[in-house]
């Protein structure tokens, strides 16, 4: 067993990847090192890589395909031969370099085509960086433009930005693509929160870009002598992963998201790991998974419970370090005491480390290589049983940072919008309001969902109603999901209050039961096949649909 451990352990400092894989798993790949059989474990591997694409009869790997279908190609297919992990190292490679062409050409083209037919013809990702690196230029070329006397500039860019994003809502309602549809839809949510920026740089006569205003947004900017992108926000700056991350989808950015993201990058910058900490539902993962959505790094998530010992933590620490990937530990606080001051060394000497500079270190016995990409994030639950309250020397390696329940209303209009409602904001308003009454007044069980997951699957329907009936009034496909993804849960003596708090809400809009005509049809014909009583106004029928 010991001699087998170290034998994977090489293997695994060879290709860090490795690391994110159990030891059943790794030697099941070298036992057969043929590309089908690696297929099985790359999702585990790459962030958003469901398949390798390769050319049977050469064993030469062309290129990459996400799990939402897009695919790239490599500009220098890798051959799969020798060992293993010397052709994914070269997979890994060529991943990057590739990315990072086709980032440069889109970049480039960027002004010379229409923005819409660009953001089809890109990578998602690269759609989105790159429409990011050009609003960075625009909003400070138009402060450059102030200077120089243009005192409407900052203005004019407020009105085309609004353009903009009114031409992508027409665009979604049109007839697209899935990939498309999910290109233009993560394009409108990261427009509206550049929107929203500039609007407010115009409300406070922000004309400078060394103003704090400014200074403290996620500035994306194309760096000539690095050949590369890099990020910056308030003092610091990062290079761009070009991790493969398909058409993984964004977050709506609200307030409260913006602070927690400035929170950490700036303990990134000092080093330090970052902390977000509130109740459940209120998004702390996925601020961190959304962060590095934005710097195009690999994020694994990792729930932290009482089974975690330091050997297994150092396994993570030494991948993450060797990858330049981040870790994001859920509910930290679960981790026994004693595991708890051992990783507070183990992360004591990768800051040190990192603050040095060193591209390698000594960690748990051995030499290891360190990328300056790494980050260690943990999200804890507040004052739960059988959680502990952190030592006082692992809490002063994180910067806190505060999460509170999310403002429901700004996400829900961004995402009707994004779906291509029209009057977002009015049926956002209404949608909240709903969930506010039910939550208080229908009885408590413990299936009611009135969070924020709960809302995004009806803002999913709704989008999908609205795809199939453009015309049809919005108040109605809004009122249809809420009443159709709701019904199917109730007690029997909850359902007439939430029909009664609809009608409330929707005035003089009848709710619609109808389902599929045929769907029901099949069901009248297979009761009475079976000789059984139909009941009246079709109950079984609309059971059945439930």
């Amino acid at each position: 067993q010991k001699g087998l451990s170290a034998y994977l352990q090489t293997k695994r400092d060879a290709f860090p990847r490795f690391f994110y894989i159990s030891d059943d798993e790794l030697l099941s790949i070298l036992g057969s090192s043929d590309i089908e059989n690696v297929q099985k474990q790359i999702r585990k591997m790459f962030q958003n890589c469901d398949r390798l694409l390769y050319k049977d009869a050469t064993k030469s790997i062309i290129g990459m395909r996400s799990p939402e279908g897009e695919e790239f190609k490599f500009d220098n297919p890798v051959t799969a031969e020798n060992v293993v992990e010397k052709w994914l190292s070269e997979v890994d490679k060529e991943m990057q370099e590739t990315l990072k062409t086709i980032s440069k050409h889109a970049v480039f083209h960027y002004p010379k085509t229409n923005r819409i037919e660009w953001l089809k013809k890109e990578l998602g990702m690269v759609g989105l960086v790159g429409s990011q690196i050009w609003w960075t230029w625009e909003v400070e070329d138009a402060f450059h433009q102030v200077k120089k006397g243009k005192k409407m500039a900052v203005k004019k860019l407020a009105t085309k930005l609004t353009t903009q994003l009114v031409d992508l809502v027409d665009n979604i309602r049109t007839k697209l693509s899935k990939q498309n549809r999910k290109k233009v839809n993560t394009s409108i949510i990261i427009d509206v929160h550049a929107r929203d920026i500039v609007d407010n740089l115009v409300r406070d006569s922000i004309l400078d870009e060394r103003e704090f205003e400014w200074e403290s947004q996620l500035r994306f900017y194309w760096d000539k002598e690095a050949e590369s992108i890099k990020i910056r926000q308030c003092t610091g700056e990062f290079d761009y992963g070009f991790e493969y991350m398909g058409l993984n989808g964004r977050l709506v950015i609200t307030p409260l998201t913006d602070r927690c993201f400035m929170t950490l990058t700036q303990a990134l910058t000092f080093n330090l790991g970052g902390s977000p900490a509130g109740p459940a539902g209120t998004g702390k993962t996925e601020s961190v998974k959304d962060l590095s959505k934005s710097l195009a790094l690999q994020v694994l998530v990792f729930n932290c419970g009482e089974g975690l010992d330091y050997k297994a933590m150092g396994r993570i620490f030494s991948g993450l370090c060797q990858n330049g990937a981040w870790g994001c530990f859920d509910e930290f606080n679960r981790i026994e005491l004693p595991v708890l001051s051992v990783v507070s060394t183990q992360i004591r000497s990768i800051q040190a480390a990192l603050k040095l500079g060193q591209t390698k270190f000594r960690f748990e016995e051995s030499d290891i290589k360190l990328d300056n990409k790494t980050g260690i994030f943990i999200t804890m639950n507040p004052g739960y049983a059988g959680r502990v309250e952190l030592p006082d020397n692992l809490k002063a390696l994180f910067r806190p940072c505060t999460m509170v329940v999310p403002d429901l209303a700004i996400i829900c209009e961004i995402m009707l919008f994004s779906e291509g409602f029209t009057s977002a904001r009015i049926l956002a308003r209404k949608m909240i309001k709903l969930y506010s009454l039910a939550k208080g007044q229908l009885s408590k069980q413990h299936h009611y969902d009135w969070g924020l997951r709960a809302l995004k699957s009806i803002l999913t329907v709704a989008g999908r109603l609205k795809r199939e009936n453009p015309e049809k009034d919005e108040s109605v496909l809004l009122m249809k999901a809420l009443y159709d993804m709701n019904v199917a849960k109730f007690v029997f003596e909850d359902k007439p209050l939430f029909e009664d708090l609809l009608n409330d809400l929707f005035v003089s809009i009848n709710i619609d039961k109808s389902a599929n005509k045929s769907l029901f049809k099949a069901i009248k014909e297979d009761l009475a096949l079976n000789n059984y009583m139909a009941l009246e106004e079709d109950k079984q029928g609309h059971k059945v649909v439930q």
